[in-house]
């Protein structure tokens, strides 16, 4: 789902030499897609959704007062939040995202602003084969038919029982993806969107240190086939270019783990040393970023 009307207050976003700076290009590009600018003048946003026969679920709202954000306070409209120095007293608490210029904005990260609105799961990676995105809630019968495979929980946690991995699932999309942007994600088939496994990153907590891990696991009828090596890549390559403030990649692998240790040395990684985590024995690689 994608947003098709982006709306906004002239006065909110005009200074004497006309839009502020970078918002014009963006709303050039966002034409050149296909999406409608609507511009309000003397009337509300809601008024201008209604003229413009605009459905304000398929709506994505630029404002710079905490009385435009409030119009649309029961509204399932998206909204950003932007820090106009014309405008120093407004909190913007309750917009969705704040932003303090449009340097960096553009159509993907609206649009993205506008799939966690309203609960759509990011496709984050792309690779020859595969896509990663986020998990939801009804992905959830797939993943454990994923870990039912014979031999897939030998060497990493199995899933918990039904309503506790629900549970957890819900807890994580709201902590991890929609705070932090990154985490686990399902590995899915570009051509046939089939499961292929489930891979990412996690910032964990470990001997006194906040750390970031690559995690990785490829569905049973795919191991073998060259997915874990192009998956893994393409998020080493995503942690790099995302600046996420960690200078090391760590792994951690249970004790046996032949497999992986063949994959992260093939990775690049190092073996660092053996640890315990979670009462369980492992060897700690490191890859630098």
């Amino acid at each position: 789902m994608e947003f098709r009307y982006v709306i906004y207050k002239r006065e909110e976003f005009y200074e004497k030499n006309g839009l502020v700076p970078g918002i014009g290009k963006i709303f050039r590009e966002l034409m050149q897609s296909g999406i409608v600018i609507l511009e309000c003048r003397n009337e509300t946003i809601l008024d201008k959704l209604r003229e413009a026969k605009a459905m304000p679920e398929d709506t994505l709202l630029f404002a710079a007062t905490d009385m435009t954000i409030n119009e649309v306070k029961y509204l399932p409209i998206a909204n950003i939040g932007y820090a106009n120095p014309n405008y120093p007293k407004e909190s913007l608490f309750s917009a969705d995202i704040l932003i303090e210029g449009f340097a960096e904005v553009d159509y993907w990260f609206l649009e993205r602003i506008y799939q966690r609105k309203h609960g759509f799961p990011w496709r984050v990676i792309d690779t020859e084969r595969c896509y990663l995105r986020e998990m939801t809630e009804e992905d959830l019968p797939e993943l454990f038919d994923m870990y039912a495979g014979k031999g897939m929980t030998d060497y990493m946690e199995p899933l918990y029982a039904w309503e506790e991995e629900l549970e957890y699932t819900r807890a994580y999309i709201a902590n991890m993806y929609r705070f932090f942007g990154y985490g686990m994600w399902l590995v899915k088939d570009r051509y046939e969107d089939k499961l292929i496994g489930r891979a990412g990153l996690n910032h964990l907590e470990f001997q006194g240190e906040v750390v970031l891990e690559m995690g990785y696991a490829i569905a049973v009828p795919f191991q073998k086939k060259g997915y874990a090596t192009e998956v893994c890549e393409a998020i080493i390559d995503y942690a790099k270019g995302a600046d996420l403030g960690y200078e090391m990649l760590y792994c951690f692998v249970w004790k046996g783990n032949i497999a992986s240790v063949k994959l992260l040395e093939k990775l690049g990684f190092v073996y660092l040393k053996d640890v315990v985590r979670d009462e369980k024995e492992m060897e700690l690689y490191g890859k630098k970023l």
